[in-house]
């Protein structure tokens, strides 16, 4: 773990000496997965993008994950509802992305997206009682665990004007965090959660704070 952190350490300071053209970012996306409610979780992300050379745009990234799985409940022999469970779980993801660029960078262009993250995640149980349908008791559970992952996408970006170089990247990607684990933990016996290999569809908006060269 360490040997990695370091390594990427290396490779972020060499990115840094090296930039041309530093462009930061915001962004947004949702990952779908049938355990979470409305069939997916969100993203949200920000960092900066460093113009190396004309193909090499490395990004650091710090987003979020964030997501509610489907509630569950256990009802009495007359239909009524004795116990209820609701899960959700967060992530921080610090993440370095060597940006790959296929065609013209100036106006648009392809890009291959292979992502590196170091993640904190934490899941949240809560247990509620309820007597004759009314709300007795509460219990709450948190679990925490700590990952790296490998992921993978695809872009397309394209440039808003001539005169200045903003951009917005249409993003296709396959996330790797599992965010399954900590929630696991906390349901031993319940369905198991996993959220590897998640396929997510997302868009970033790139700030240039030059004017773009003619």
């Amino acid at each position: 773990m360490k040997k990695r952190i370091l390594t990427v350490l290396f490779l972020l300071s060499f990115v840094f000496a090296n930039a041309q053209i530093v462009k930061p970012f915001v962004g947004a996306g949702i990952y779908l997965h049938s355990d979470f409610e409305n069939s997916g979780f969100l993203s949200l992300r920000s960092g900066a993008e460093f113009n190396v050379s004309k193909y090499i745009k490395p990004e650091i990234e710090i987003s979020g994950l964030l997501g509610s799985l489907e509630s569950s409940s256990k009802l009495d022999a007359n239909n009524v509802m004795i116990a209820e469970i609701r899960r959700s779980v967060s992530a921080v993801n610090f993440s370095f992305c060597p940006k790959i660029i296929l065609g013209n960078e100036l106006v648009s262009y392809f890009e291959i997206l292979p992502k590196y993250s170091i993640s904190t995640i934490e899941a949240h149980k809560n247990s509620y009682n309820y007597t004759n349908g009314n709300f007795t008791s509460s219990k709450m559970e948190i679990a925490k665990e700590w990952s790296q992952s490998f992921g993978i996408g695809i872009g397309y970006t394209f440039s808003f004007s001539d005169e200045y170089s903003d951009s917005m990247s249409l993003i296709l990607d396959l996330q790797n965090v599992d965010l399954g684990k900590p929630l696991n933990k906390l349901s031993p016996n319940a369905n198991r959660v996993d959220t590897k290999w998640t396929i997510g569809l997302g868009i970033n908006y790139y700030i240039n704070l030059k004017k773009k060269k003619v």
